[in-house]
């Protein structure tokens, strides 16, 4: 697992890479914004009831809530960008370390985009549902959340790279049998993605990691 998290660094501002790196943190930036606008917006028609400590308390209240979601939503944003980019990520991954790998027939960019927004939904549900829990114990809350989003993110990550190039009842197979190290492996994504400004370089990261998980399980089995 860390030598392929390694590979997927070092490759990271390849000339290949580039392009797509940009786009993914573009992507990732411009949709935090559009969260922080749409929530403030939310709270512009919030009443106040005449207080002005109402809305200086919806304002804070607010704030609080935005630190929460950039923090804990960051593993279903990379998820959402990893089922957009992940096809050209795999794509210069399999070209540099795995070029036979290429060869091998898989599933079309549209399959890999709706089963990506598939895990995504998922993902994004069950971290709403942990919200309260967030919001009641942010200790318990944090473990929670990792350890959720470890398994979400593995599972999303591992089986879009696997989906390349085998049928979906294979690719689950070879997740369930590698399911610890590829837990791990979701797990350091996650939480790389609930740290600001890296969480905007998780999805291509997350992307190649798996993709190299993908070739060397399979090339194992």
């Amino acid at each position: 697992m860390f030598s392929s998290a390694g590979s997927a660094l070092a490759q990271m501002f390849d000339r290949k890479f580039r392009s797509v790196l940009w786009l993914g943190v573009a992507g990732t930036f411009a949709l935090f914004v559009a969260l922080t606008l749409v929530l403030q917006f939310a709270v512009s028609y919030v009443p106040n009831f005449g207080l002005s400590w109402v809305r200086d308390a919806v304002a804070i209240i607010s704030q609080f809530l935005l630190v929460i979601a950039f923090v804990f939503m960051g593993a279903p944003v990379a998820q959402l960008f990893a089922s957009i980019f992940l096809d050209r990520v795999a794509d210069a991954v399999e070209e540099k370390y795995y070029p036979t790998a290429k060869d091998l027939p898989g599933a079309t960019f549209w399959s890999l985009l709706a089963a990506g927004l598939v895990f995504t939904a998922i993902s994004a549900v069950l971290n709403l549902l942990a919200f309260p829990l967030q919001l009641a114990s942010a200790g318990l809350g944090a473990v929670v959340v990792l350890f959720v989003n470890g398994y979400l993110t593995s599972r999303t990550f591992f089986e879009l790279a696997a989906l390349r190039h085998m049928p979906t009842r294979e690719a689950r197979v070879l997740r369930r049998r590698h399911r610890v190290r590829l837990f791990m492996g979701g797990v350091l994504i996650s939480l790389l993605a609930m740290i600001p400004i890296l969480n905007f370089f998780v999805p291509l990261f997350g992307a190649a990691m798996m993709t190299h998980e993908y070739n060397k399980l399979a090339g194992s089995a």
